[in-house]
Parts: C-alpha cells; structure tokens; sequence
C-alpha cells in the first residue's frame, strides 16, 4: 500500500487486504478525516475515491509499493508493482501516472514533463509541505514492467536515482544518487526530510537494502548476504538546493539493521534539534535481532536514542505526521517467526494498539494510543525528557549537543547544519536548560555550539588544578582589560572626539566601518560553559561571559581592528583568549553583516592553544 497525508486527511492507495480466511487487493482509495475525532476500532471513520471511470475505459490501478503525492488540490499515483495476493494474477497495467482532482472529482492520466521515467517499486518517497514529491532510487520489477514481465526468468534489479516531482508543473527531474552510500542504490530504505536545513530542505535516508544497479535482487539470493544492507549508523544527506550528496556516521544506541520500516521528522520549538521517529522494520533472517521499539535520530548530533521498550513488531507499513505531536502508523502486517510475510490471517494485527490497521503514538508522551483528538494534537511538539536528557536542553529544545561524536564528515555538512547558515533567529535558540547535577539545578544560557576541530572532540582530558587556576587568571586578567577599553570608550562618548592632524577621529582611523553598537550578548561568542565540568571553576570562568551579567542600558562599540590581535595565556598549555579579524570569521557571517549593511563584530573565540 501506499498513504499520504494532505489537508488533515488520510489517503491510502493499494496494498493487500487480509481477512481470515483469504486475501484480496484494495481497488479503491480509502480516506479518514483527520479533522475529527477518531479511535481505530470505528468502522465508521472511512471514506473512499471510486477508481470507476467511464464505461469501457481503462482507471487507475491499485499496485503494491508505489507513491502517492498530493499538493492539496490533487493526488497522484505512482510506480508500484501487482499483487501476488491472487489467483489469478492481474495484467500488469499500462505505464501511466494518474491524477485525481478534488475539485472535478475526475481522474485523468497526469503530464509526464521533464527527464524520462519507469516505473519503479520499493523506493523510499515522501511529499513536502509544499508542492514536490520524491522517490528515492527503488527496483525494476517483473510485476510493475508489462516488457520485463514476458522474459521467462527475469528477475528484480535495483537502480540508481532521486527522482523529484513538481507537483505544479507536472515535470520529473532524475537527480543523481551516485553520492548517497557505495552503489547509489536503495530499496525499502527510510527516508525523512528537514524543510529548515538548506534553502530548499535536507533528504535523510539510511537502512535497506543496497546492491549494485542492474544485479538481481531476488530475495532468495540477497537477504543472507551482509554486504546489502545500509546499518543504521550509515546516514546519508541530500542537499536539495545544491544537488548535493553527504555521508555521515551516527552513535549512540543504534538501532539493528532493518528495513521497510517508516519514520517521521519533527523539530525542536527552536530548531536546535531535530527529531527523526522510526518503528518498526524487519531484518528478514536475522528475527532475533527485530523489535518494535521506536527510536529517534537526533539530527544534528546524529545520536540514536531508543525511546521505548516493545515487543509488538511490524513491516511493510507507513508512517504520517498528524497534527503536531502524533505519529500515525498505517498498514503493515505482523511478521511470524522468520517470515516477515506469512499468508493469509497469520500476519493480521488484531491487538488494539493496531485496530484496522491504524496506530497512533504519542510524541510528546512517548505512548501508543488508540484514538486521536484535534484539539489535543494541535498543541506543539514539545521535546521528550528521554531525548533532551542526551542531547540536553529541555521540552523547548535549547540542545547542548549539536555535533557528531565523531565530528562532521566534512566542513560542507557542517556548515549545513550551522544556524548561521540556515538563517534561525539565535535568540530563541539561546533558551533556558535545567542540568541536573546530583541535586542542584543550574541555569544557563545556552547559544549555538560553535564548530571544534576534530581532535577536539575526540577528547575530554581531567583538567588539573593548575590549569584550571591559569585559566582563571588568564581570564581575569584579559577581562579588566577590555572592560577598561569599554569604559573608556564609554567615557569617549560624552567628550568631543578628537581630531587627528589629519582631520579624522581616532574611531575611524582604527576601522574603515563606522562603529555600531549592539548588546552584550551579540559582541561574546557563544559560550562554552555547557562543554565543562559542572560545578567546577571552568563554569565560573564560562559565567563570566555571559550577557545577563552585564546591564541591559549599556552598550559597547565594535573592537577596534587595532586590537584585533590581542591575544593572552596566563600560563603554559591553559587556554588563550583570542580575536580574530573579520577576514577569519564564517564567511556566512561575513556575507550576512554586509547584507544588512552592519559592521563586522569580533567574536570571543574560546579555543584551546
């Protein structure tokens, strides 16, 4: 089968109906209004899409493992492959895309512009909020392809490939997959999307199957051979904007490896973090190694976090944001031992917690639910304790984590996932964290983690005393010194500047930029002290640069390029105080500070000599 979710309604084409005693092909579309409450044992929730067309007419078929896409005002069915639930075995219909129009209520077959497609099945898709659908890489089937159908013994093979639909202009583009993993190609991967990350949004994928294009895939050949599958620590990027592929191991408590399982993205009240939600999936062989936790990937620190304990496993199933907070789970079958598909009633779910067919687990409770109601679920997502108490923070988001434990795999993804670059206000990122250190509460006020070099995350050594006690000197010492420089600057204010022999003050002769003035905690960097030992003297020296310290009424004007090397240790192997000039901050900086026509602040870099 395949779901979509558009306007508050539940579109569900194709798949395999299961009764006790046989099995039959869904030939219609089912829908459930979303806008009203709901429980999954109602028979009275559904609707449908007649697929009828004129008499004599061919209509849209009712395939396995496709598409279907929708902007709102249309869906479209694509790519899938026959039911082997008969006999007798279906004709294997004609390559079409078909379109359905809410206003009309017409089918038609859909243009087919831009690059030259197939029919596929078993790729990984999604539609965006706005007007684009994607289907990432897939297979060629015997059962979806009417000219691979008649060769006796033809046999699946995957392909490589992101195609991307515009839903507007009705135009295919097939981008290329050659980056994503080894062979480019995937099938019943997962796959997720970030709208927030890049101009145009990130694609997120990782699990499934991999094998090199055009080699058989016949299960009976693949599903002992370890080299096919894409483990879950293996997360692979897409830039959407920039064509761009990236590759990025994650840590912590990984899942096993699994596929055709599904997944749904939500992100932080202030976008420090984003959550990816999984459940469900299947490791064919390998059952002992299958489980019905959900886990969250936590992007960008790439973490693994199991967020429940269950044993209720499940495949070949959907997964759909609904309202804000819930992660609707539709179809799928329950696997029998090895059997990850056993015919007829042996793979129906009849425990309450799937009632026709239909999950709902809470996001923000981190519970299964039998029913859903719209009031509740439009309440915002809100960060669960089992997540923030790895990645830090609180319900509001305010993560402390925000790299890889391993670092990023290049500088590109890195920046990629800067707030910087992907254009968040900072402000509401630098919320209030609760950091729980035996019984004491501290609060902190956290802004976005700066980028650190690899061997720096690598490594945590014990500080000594003595460096601890250089550290503190050291920055005493640099402290009064630019408090000095502020108050003189301060003091500047109130007197007649003084002309040089040249005729120009003393302001510009230190900086072709006119000074601009701006709060205290736009001139610091962003603070390190939720890197360091708590309740040590390295949180001191971390509090020391923190805005609220500082009266809200004064303001202090851009460091002086004069300055801009000044640098200080207070002994050696401590930490040095450093301010860089403006050519050696972020480029993004850089851009975005002309852009608006503002000065270039120096920022207070923290950086270990």
């Amino acid at each position: 089968k395949k779901a979509t979710v558009a306007d508050d309604t539940l579109y569900i084409d194709g798949g395999e109906l299961k009764y006790i005693n046989a099995s039959t092909t869904s030939v219609t579309v089912w829908t459930v209004d979303l806008n009203k409450p709901w429980n999954n044992a109602d028979t009275g929730i559904w609707s449908n899409i007649t697929k009828a067309t004129k008499a004599g007419s061919y209509g849209p078929p009712s395939l396995n493992d496709g598409a279907i896409f929708s902007n709102g005002s249309s869906l479209w069915l694509y790519g899938g492959s026959v039911s082997r639930a008969g006999p007798p075995l279906p004709a294997i219909p004609p390559d079409d895309i078909w379109r359905y129009d809410f206003a009309t209520f017409k089918w038609s077959l859909s243009a087919r512009n831009g690059d030259p497609i197939q029919r596929l099945t078993k790729g990984a898709y999604l539609q965006t909020d706005g007007s684009k659908g994607f289907y990432l890489a897939g297979q060629k089937d015997p059962f979806s392809d009417i000219s691979f159908h008649v060769n006796d013994g033809a046999e699946p093979y995957m392909v490589e490939g992101l195609l991307i639909f515009d839903e507007v202009s009705e135009t295919f583009h097939n981008a290329s997959t050659a980056g994503m993993n080894r062979l480019g190609t995937m099938i019943n991967g997962f796959i997720s999307f970030i709208p927030s990350l890049g101009s145009e949004g990130l694609l997120i994928a990782f699990g499934g199957l991999s094998r090199a294009a055009g080699m058989a895939t016949s299960f009976g050949t693949i599903l002992n051979d370890p080299d096919v599958r894409v483990q879950m620590q293996n997360i692979s990027l897409y830039d959407i904007a920039h064509q761009q592929w990236y590759q990025q191991e994650a840590s912590g408590d990984i899942p096993s490896w699994r596929a055709e399982g599904c997944s749904v993205t939500v992100s932080a009240p202030d976008s420090s973090s984003f959550s990816i939600y999984v459940f469900g999936g299947w490791s064919y062989t390998n059952a002992q190694h299958n489980d019905g936790n959900v886990y969250v990937l936590s992007v960008p620190s790439f973490i693994w976090i199991r967020v429940t304990l269950d044993t209720d496993q499940r495949l070949k199933h959907q997964c759909h944001l609904m309202g804000k907070h819930h992660m609707l789970v539709v179809g799928g079958n329950r696997p029998d031992g090895d059997d990850g598909q056993p015919q007829g009633f042996a793979g129906c779910d009849t425990s309450p917690k799937f009632k026709q067919g239909l999950g709902i687990f809470s996001l923000n409770n981190h519970n299964w639910t039998t029913s859903y109601e719209p009031g509740a679920g439009a309440r915002p997502y809100q960060i669960h304790p089992s997540i923030s108490k790895v990645i830090g923070g609180n319900e509001n988001g305010g993560a402390t984590k925000r790299t890889p434990k391993a670092g990023f795999s290049s500088n590109a993804l890195r920046d990629l996932m800067n707030p910087i670059e992907r254009g968040l206000n900072t402000s509401t990122i630098n919320t209030v964290a609760h950091t729980t250190n035996t019984e004491a509460h501290t609060t902190n006020t956290l802004a976005p983690e700066p980028p650190k070099a690899p061997q720096e995350r690598q490594t945590s050594p014990e500080p000594n005393k003595g460096a601890i006690t250089g550290i503190v000197v050291g920055v005493t010492i640099s402290t009064l010194v630019i408090v000095g420089i502020v108050l003189y600057l301060l003091h500047r204010r109130h007197r007649p500047q003084r002309k040089g022999s040249n005729g120009s003050t003393l302001a510009e002769r230190f900086s072709s930029t006119p000074p601009q003035s701006f709060s205290v905690n736009e001139m610091i960097g962003p603070p390190v002290g939720h890197e360091l030992l708590s309740g040590t003297a390295e949180d001191s020296l971390a509090r020391m640069y923190q805005s609220h310290e500082v009266s809200d009424t004064a303001e202090i004007h851009e460091m002086p390029t004069f300055f801009a090397s000044f640098e200080m240790s207070a002994c050696q192997g401590c930490r040095t105080i450093k301010i860089p000039p403006p050519e050696t901050l972020h480029p993004a900086l850089v851009n975005e500070k002309k852009r608006k026509g503002q000065g270039i602040r120096q920022r207070v870099d923290m950086t270990k000599k």
